[in-house]
């Protein structure tokens, strides 16, 4: 099981959870539970490595993530449609990275899918956020 570090917020943010939800999912390499998040069509974006387009893309990929031992929380923003969430994770062979993610919904209804995301993942990630 992943070990989660993160700031509690008031709650009013239900797009916060779901960005929570994202990055657990990315750590715990569960492709199921990232599929189930985007939209058939999603197009993600892996800057400097690749481009997934299409819900089975993104489960297969993910299936072959390696599993964090932790995730430090930065910052997790939401306006409308889009969002963004940024921290650092810990491999299980205790390699650091520090990661963002910039996403945009299908729409602004609390259930809609993630239609496009782009993720920068850089190695040596900080021990301690701001």
């Amino acid at each position: 099981m992943v070990t989660v570090r993160a700031t509690p917020d008031c709650g009013n943010a239900p797009r916060k959870e779901v960005l929570r939800d994202f990055v657990i999912a990315m750590a715990e390499a569960d492709g199921e539970t990232l599929a189930g998040m985007v939209g058939e069509g999603v197009e993600w974006h892996l800057v400097g490595e690749a481009v997934l387009r299409g819900r089975a893309a993104v489960r297969v990929w993910a299936a072959g993530l390696p599993v964090a031992r932790e995730i430090t929380f930065g910052a997790v923003i939401t306006h409308g449609r889009e969002a963004g969430v940024d921290g650092t994770t810990e491999a299980a062979d205790g390699r650091r990275y520090a990661f963002c993610h910039v996403l945009r919904f299908a729409g602004a209804a609390r259930t809609a899918k993630i239609a496009e995301i782009r993720s920068y993942v850089l190695p040596g990630g900080e021990a301690e956020q701001m």
